[in-house]
């Protein structure tokens, strides 16, 4: 591969905006894959990153949402030629037991692969930044290498593990959404829920933001589909947002701000729900979560809160309620199987995902995001 210049938005420091810059490209190596993106949605991970909150180091190339076509393959790559349509999902080893197994959504290198920032060799995928001058400055310190994409760059040099091959039929600017969040919110459901083999009454999904309303999606697919009669409870502090997920099958909804979720949950259920899944993070959103878990119940936590953080949970109380309290990265999706499984329900009308959508050119990515933060917009789409 002959050296290629591509256009980055870098943020530069902790807080700072994204700024656009021509870059130059390293070389392919054998088991990565050069894309034309043709778009990149945005994610509260994204944004996680460049306040702060998910430590990397600056300068960052952020972006793991994208989806574009395939323009050329390192020599070891066999599953993916130039041409291809792809959706560029999270990073993996493929080497320990979890990722031979088919689960490297439980890698054991996986807040390396999407958070360390480089290649595991500790090369960068950009190898220069152009300055005000016009002059090519290395960048060695720089973090190019987020969730194996970094597709807030283009063309973006790929693991060949993030790429999904998917149908040329479908509207890459529709489907690059389902390479992180709508994953994870639904595969919370698919994968760990499970909701016709539990036998589920309730389901609550708090924070219906676009993981949550992946949630709320996949739980209504598979009521339809399974003959299950459970219902969905769709909690939140943003009216609109609740109004969505209305639309999209949840029975119910709260907004927990303005009511008592208590007393709200007690005249829908006596016994408390059966599943919970928190998308939000937020330790006092889990308290809540774990506060309407009835006997038995299975609490998923989807939501990343920083590093570190820690919950008080009442122990014995777990034990003798015979709860579980599960961890799910990544909707605990095995990708190269299952954003094809979404992409089918999306194309068949089931996962309407463009009503959470509002696209904006690559260039407003600033926008993009401050309305994204806002709770303006749930999914905002980069159009390259």
């Amino acid at each position: 591969m002959a050296s290629v210049t591509a256009t980055a938005f870098i943020v530069h420091e902790k807080g700072g905006p994204f700024t656009e810059t021509a870059v130059r490209l390293s070389q392919l190596r054998d088991d990565e894959v050069l894309v034309d993106l043709r778009a990149t949605s945005i994610c509260h991970t994204d944004l996680a990153v460049q306040h702060g909150k998910i430590p990397m180091q600056f300068p960052v190339v952020l972006g793991h949402e994208g989806a574009g076509v395939v323009r050329e393959v390192g020599t070891a790559v066999s599953s993916y030629k130039p041409g291809d349509h792809v959706v560029l999902s999270y990073a993996s080893c493929a080497q320990c037991r979890a990722c031979l197994a088919k689960k490297p959504y439980q890698c054991e290198t996986a807040t390396l692969q999407q958070f360390g920032g480089k290649r595991l060799d500790g090369s960068s995928a950009i190898t220069h930044v152009q300055d005000e001058n016009g002059s090519w400055v290395p960048t060695d310190a720089f973090s190019t290498c987020f969730f194996g994409q970094s597709s807030f760059c283009n063309p973006a040099i790929v693991r060949e593990v993030s790429c999904v091959k998917v149908p040329e039929t479908l509207p890459l600017e529709v489907i690059c959404t389902l390479g992180c969040g709508f994953q994870t919110g639904a595969g919370a459901v698919f994968n760990v829920v499970r909701p016709a083999e539990r036998n589920i009454q309730h389901v609550a999904i708090f924070g219906v933001g676009a993981v949550g309303c992946a949630a709320v999606m996949a739980a209504s697919h598979l009521r339809n589909t399974t003959g299950s009669q459970y219902h969905i409870i769709a909690i939140d502090i943003n009216d609109e947002r609740l109004a969505i997920a209305k639309e999209l099958g949840a029975t119910f909804t709260i907004n927990s701000r303005s009511n008592n979720l208590l007393h709200e949950l007690k005249a829908i259920t006596s016994n408390g729900v059966d599943a919970a899944i928190d998308c939000t993070g937020v330790s006092e959103v889990v308290a809540d979560m774990f506060s309407i878990l009835s006997v038995g119940g299975v609490a998923v936590q989807v939501g990343g809160p920083p590093p570190g953080t820690k919950f008080a949970l009442d122990v014995f109380d777990l034990l003798i309620k015979c709860q579980s309290y599960v961890g799910c990265h990544q909707g605990n999706s095995y990708s190269k199987e299952f954003i094809p499984q979404m992409a089918k329900l999306y194309s068949e009308g089931t996962f309407p995902i463009e009503k959470l959508q509002k696209q904006y050119p690559v260039r407003d990515i600033g926008r993009a995001c401050a309305e994204m933060a806002s709770g303006k917009v749930i999914k905002p789409v980069l159009l390259w």
